[in-house]
């Protein structure tokens, strides 16, 4: 067996040493930039997650990739409150001409939903970062949290949604994936007890609503299509998927994406805004944090400055303007120190964020320009449909009395009629009373009808009386005549 030389060994292990040190020093600067102040903790991913755990799946995945374009959402949430009469159709039209992330688009059909993201911007901001810096343990969190609420009986399914429980999944839908109800709910007793009181869950619901125990909704957002369905969450890899043959009508062909996949943030769309942790921040090509160590050929110098000059080196200087023409400068006192170099790199940055500060005044000021001019557009056309409806309810309201006072005239000139009829009536009864009345000519009283009546009582006996005796007189006649036939006979 041969044996190696001592020179061949010390040669080789020199050479794992130099290979193995790169590795070493990249496994501790990848540890030191994972320090324990940059990452959220536990408890703080329950407090920012737990008012839209119970969000469905669909929107929550929106909601999570717009929370990290936070320049955006404040852009949208006010181009939506002066474009508030757009809805449906017309909505996804306008959208078309916007520059936002497909997420923050998807957010403007949800008004209510938006002006909490613009109006909480930090609680929106701080959510994006844990997204981009700990997508899997906010997934994570978002599970635990559901599962609270399922075995507090507080998430169940309903006519508006559907829970579906996969072993350790739980998966939000809506009941009719035309229409979007977003839940509202108390965060601090819909999961059961809070274990973590230092951390108070926010609210994100209606102001000024008494809430229970349970879920409320805000009320339903109707979609003629399936809204959602092309961004949805991979509960096992912990990532949001985009379906590349589900482009939303929001989204122009030329600006969606090129095929399917787990969802990349855009740092375009994140308009300069500095990430929280330096992993995100240079893994998304932003570096705020500038190292110590000064190169020279990193900013601008060639490498042909950094060697040796001699020492008898010189610049020359404008002949016409000396005398001399020999007059010769010192390079080490022309060239500029670091110290100066820092100092004049400072006001540079100073300079910059000043002019950026300014333009940011500028364009925020031209922003409220044309949202004061808007709100007075607003206010004027408001102004005019409250003129014209006072209006309309004036003619209403004249209208209404004319129609009142002319059917009071109608009724007053009906029972007027109805008098006079009953008054024709009973008059016509009088008369026919007294022309039955009237067969013995009775008038006073009955006085005349019973002086008429004994003046036919008079009549009568006189009647009688003549009667008798005119018989008599016939009957003495009669005897008379009797008589004097029998004489006569005789």
């Amino acid at each position: 067996m041969k044996t190696v030389p001592r020179s061949h060994l010390a040669f080789g292990f020199f050479i794992i040493l130099f290979l193995a040190l790169p590795l070493q020093q990249t496994q501790a600067q990848d540890s030191a930039d994972l320090e324990p102040s940059e990452t959220y903790s536990q408890e703080e991913l329950a407090q920012m997650l737990a008012p839209i755990a119970l969000y469905p799946d669909a929107l929550l995945s929106q909601i999570l990739m717009a929370s990290t374009y936070p320049i955006e959402v404040i852009e949208s949430h006010r181009w939506v409150r002066t474009n508030s009469q757009l809805k449906g159709e017309a909505l996804n039209t306008a959208l078309l001409d916007q520059g936002w992330d497909p997420s923050v688009k998807a957010i403007c059909h949800f008004p209510s939903i938006l002006a909490l993201m613009s109006e909480r911007i930090t609680e929106t901001t701080n959510l994006g970062n844990a997204f981009l810096a700990q997508e899997a343990e906010v997934m994570g969190m978002v599970q635990e949290l559901r599962a609270k609420a399922h075995a507090q009986g507080n998430l169940t399914t309903t006519s508006k949604q559907r829970v579906i429980v996969e072993k350790e999944t739980i998966i939000i839908q809506p009941a009719d994936p035309r229409v979007i109800y977003v839940p509202y709910y108390d965060p601090f007793h819909v999961y059961g007890a809070w274990r973590h009181p230092t951390y108070r869950p926010h609210y994100w619901g209606p102001s000024g609503v008494s809430i229970g125990v349970g879920i409320s909704y805000w009320p339903g957002i109707y979609f003629g299509f399936s809204f959602g369905s092309w961004s949805y969450f991979d509960w096992h890899l912990h990532s949001i998927y985009l379906d590349v043959h589900k482009r939303p009508r929001f989204v122009r062909h030329d600006r969606w994406i090129a095929r399917s996949g787990h969802w990349r943030h855009a740092p375009r769309h994140r308009r300069g805004v500095a990430y929280r942790d330096k992993p995100t921040a240079r893994k998304y090509g932003q570096y705020p944090h500038r190292s110590r160590d000064f190169q020279r050929n990193t900013r601008g110098f060639p490498d042909h400055q950094d060697r040796d000059w001699p020492s008898d080196e010189r610049i020359r200087i404008d002949r016409d303007t000396h005398e001399d023409g020999q007059i010769r400068i010192d390079r080490n006192r022309q060239q500029p120190k670091p110290i100066e170099l820092k100092r004049k790199r400072l006001e540079q940055t100073v300079r910059e964020k000043q002019k950026r500060l300014q333009i940011n005044r500028n364009k925020l000021e031209q922003d409220q320009q044309i949202q004061r001019r808007a709100d007075q557009e607003r206010k004027k056309r408001e102004q005019a449909e409250r003129d014209k409806q006072q209006r309309q309810q004036t003619d209403r309201d004249r209208q209404e009395r004319e129609r009142t006072e002319h059917a009071r005239q109608l009724r007053q000139q009906a029972d007027q009629e109805r008098k006079e009829r009953e008054r024709a009536g009973r008059k016509k009864q009088q008369q026919q009373q007294r022309s039955r009345g009237n067969v013995f000519n009775q008038v006073g009283d009955g006085r005349k009808e019973r002086r008429s009546s004994k003046r036919g009582q008079v009549s009568r006996q006189g009647q009688t009386r003549d009667s008798r005796s005119k018989k008599s007189r016939s009957s003495s006649d009669n005897r008379g005549s009797r008589d004097d036939q029998i004489r006569n006979r005789k």
